[in-house]
């Protein structure tokens, strides 16, 4: 039997890690990034949580959009990262709303979890001096005032 010679491999680089920045080829964090937003647009539910009422939507769509703003910053887009966490904070809000003292309010765990949200929003565009204005943004100061926190 007649072997034939062996063929070079032909490859490309398509992912590198430098510090804490993962550099993707561009068609391969196309994909990622589609398959993660589309996650987030959907999201499965969570072992324990329980996610057929309302408050278990807007929590489980909170999360799937802070992992994918988790992702944006392990990719080193900042931009990206603050988009998704603004869109994470609004989403916590979108569950049941509940009267207290004449005033209805979400639940107390989305109420935490907005604030938590928005602290790292705010972390996050300081971190770059381009993108300030996602603190500033006028629909989350009007719901950070609305719901009487700290963030006013």
């Amino acid at each position: 039997m007649k072997q034939s010679p062996p063929c070079p491999r032909s490859g490309r680089l398509v992912a590198r890690l430098r510090g804490k920045s993962l550099f993707l080829a561009p068609d391969l964090r196309r994909e990622i990034l589609r398959e993660a937003s589309a996650r987030a647009e959907a999201p499965d539910p969570l072992p324990g949580v329980p996610a057929a009422g309302a408050d278990g939507r807007a929590f489980l769509r909170s999360l799937a959009l802070e992992r994918l703003a988790d992702l944006y910053l392990l990719l080193g887009s900042s931009a990206g990262a603050c988009r998704a966490l603004r869109d994470a904070a609004l989403a916590a809000l979108d569950g049941e709303e509940y009267g207290y003292d004449c005033k209805p309010l979400p639940a107390r765990f989305l109420r935490v979890r907005f604030y938590h949200l928005l602290g790292r929003l705010a972390a996050c565009s300081a971190a770059d001096p381009r993108l300030r204005d996602f603190a500033a943004d006028p629909q989350l100061a009007a719901q950070a005032r609305r719901l009487g926190g700290r963030y006013l």
